[in-house]
């Protein structure tokens, strides 16, 4: 089936319109749930107009309403960081209530996670000899026994040589068994900046944002920063949310595989973010790809951008919007309509020179927009396109169908509609 709607949301996906007919046909057949996509688009216009309107515009150019976008997203990050009592996050006691407000709108805050003294036997089987010489110790296990473990396990793939991170210690993980994993609370840490400064500055090198995570271990760092941007609040608010859904998720992995006598190969894989090869989909429109990285950040003309897939990391802020959805109806007055289930939305409006420019309403995109200060021509986009894949999926299948999905596929990297 190829229609206008079709090719409309083809073009917003940068996918082949009849590839992407196909996929929707045989989703209709397989679902037997017609004129989805036609309700979709229905849907996302009204939720256009009523955007519009509350940022009182009428015919806007896509710069004007970039423009506005922006200072929607420094109003509401104003108004996050009024209400958790104006954390400045650059020490645990600074990021306390920016950290506990988010926990307290998860209901999932534990999981299977490495056991403590499971990572600690591996540190002393491989000692981190940069970390080591950074913090002055000649002693593995003095360093263990003074230094906060998880602190030393954030700071391993900044500080060390990857070739040796991706050969003689991630070998150890292979062998990683059911019995080396266990029930227990997720962690977050905010890292010292004196201590950690070649953390800080080789982290800041390689990436846009002060935050990440380390799945096998349930674990969420911050690496502090003194220069405070636009959005700050709300971009730590937003990750810390995401973060927690997406060890959740891998925790979930973790647990669906550990009876496998392969388990520790599967650990392994997931730390990776391994991603599938587009040929397994080609020529099948009821195959659809798992990806779990956001491949655009690495190439933007990666085919496998425009085969059907789907994609956990889109799924975790998704989530981390509703959690900030949750706090809003909380406090009716923050200013969270525009970005109300807007994740997957965008409009194609008129620039300046007269062409047509695709504006969207992603919200991490946007305040990644902010914090990086993005001109119109280099927006950022690419969460947008990974919301919408998700959600073509979802409004066929459900959101719950797609956890399952991502859980029992990860590994493979793709699945057949027909046998979800």
């Amino acid at each position: 089936m190829r229609s206008t709607v079709v090719e409309f949301f083809a073009h917003q996906l940068n996918t082949d319109p009849d590839i992407f007919g196909q996929t929707i046909d045989a989703l209709e057949h397989i679902t037997d749930r017609k004129k989805v996509l036609e309700h979709f688009y229905a849907e996302n216009q009204e939720k256009v107009k009523k955007i519009l309107t509350d940022l009182k515009l009428t015919y806007p150019t896509g710069e004007e309403l970039y423009s506005l976008i922006g200072k929607n997203v420094k109003k509401l990050d104003k108004q996050i960081f009024e209400l958790l009592d104006k954390p400045v996050c650059i020490s645990n006691e600074g990021c306390a209530n920016l950290i506990s407000s988010v926990f307290a709108l998860h209901k999932d805050r534990s999981g299977f996670f490495l056991k403590r003294k499971v990572a600690e036997a591996l540190l002393r089987k491989n000692p981190p000899k940069a970390i080591m010489k950074e913090l002055g110790y000649k002693n593995v296990d003095e360093m263990i026994e003074r230094e906060e473990l998880f602190e030393i396990y954030a700071a391993l793939r900044f500080m060390e040589d990857r070739e040796w991170l991706n050969t003689t210690y991630i070998a150890e993980y292979r062998k990683l068994k059911k019995e080396d994993f266990e029930e227990r609370a997720i962690e977050i840490r905010v890292l010292d900046m004196k201590k950690w400064k070649k953390v800080t500055e080789a982290f800041v090198g390689k990436k846009l944002h002060p935050m990440s995570h380390l799945k096998e271990l349930g674990l969420i760092f911050v690496v502090p920063s003194t220069e405070l941007k636009d959005a700050s609040t709300t971009y730590l608010f937003v990750m810390t949310s995401h973060y927690l859904d997406e060890v959740n998720l891998y925790s979930n992995y973790f647990k669906y595989y550990s009876e496998g006598s392969d388990f520790g190969e599967k650990v392994v894989s997931a730390i990776r973010g391994d991603v599938p090869d587009a040929s397994l989909s080609k020529g099948d429109s009821n195959k659809w790809l798992v990806i779990q990285r956001y491949l655009f950040k690495e190439d933007p003309k990666d085919i496998r951008l425009g085969v059907p897939h789907i994609n956990p990391e889109a799924l975790y802020h998704r989530g981390a919007s509703h959690t900030l959805l949750k706090m809003a109806k909380f406090v009716p007055a923050l200013h969270f309509l525009i970005w109300e289930h807007t994740n997957y939305l965008a409009v194609w409006f008129p620039t300046k020179s007269g062409d047509q420019r695709l504006v969207n309403f992603n919200f991490m995109d946007n305040i990644m927009n902010v914090m990086i200060k993005r001109k119109f021509e280099d927006r950022y986009t690419y969460h947008f396109h990974e919301a919408l894949w998700n959600k073509i999926f979802i409004n066929y299948f459900g959101v719950d169908k797609l956890e399952k999905v991502v859980v029992e596929n990860l590994l493979q990297g793709w699945f057949n509609i027909r046998k979800i």
